[in-house]
């Protein structure tokens, strides 16, 4: 892996998480569907504005959710939000299923401590964690305690 070059791991998707996400815009489109079947036709802008809304919160917060390695750091991307996370600040990634809000679409996840305290970690889900966590391992200078890595002091 060169300097510059940033390798780009996809988050897992749990199956009832993408069940739970297809709501929503199904829902809403179903509703203009709706209105224009029953010739509400000045009802059909505010219901387009909802599908819109949907639209806007899925780019803008969701997809897509990846994370990315380099030699410098680790990015977790979230819709058009970016967090920079220096390999130097890692100091300790470990295996969790704490359903708290975070940028990760499956429950299958590794907690990331680049800090003290609790804004300090962040939880992502890469699909193929066996690598990612090898990466990791390799570019953070990380050492593999079991399904932890953690910085030796």
């Amino acid at each position: 892996m060169s300097v510059d070059s940033i390798r780009w791991y996809k988050s897992k998707i749990d199956w009832w998480i993408a069940l739970v996400l297809c709501i929503p815009p199904t829902v809403s489109l179903i509703v203009v569907v709706a209105l224009f079947l029953d010739g509400k036709q000045s009802e059909i802008p505010v219901a387009i504005g909802a599908i819109l809304l949907v639209c806007g919160i899925y780019v803008g917060l969701i997809f897509p959710m990846r994370y990315g390695l380099d030699n410098h750091q680790l990015v977790v991307r979230f819709g058009i939000c970016r967090q920079r996370i220096p390999l130097d600040n890692i100091l300790e990634v470990r295996p969790t299923r704490n359903p708290l809000s975070s940028p990760a679409l499956s429950l299958d996840r590794l907690h990331v401590q680049f800090g003290k305290g609790f804004f300090k970690a962040v939880m992502i889900s890469p699909a193929d964690r066996e690598q990612f966590l090898a990466d990791l391992e390799k570019n953070g200078e990380l050492h593999r305690t079991g399904e932890r890595l953690v910085r030796l002091q």
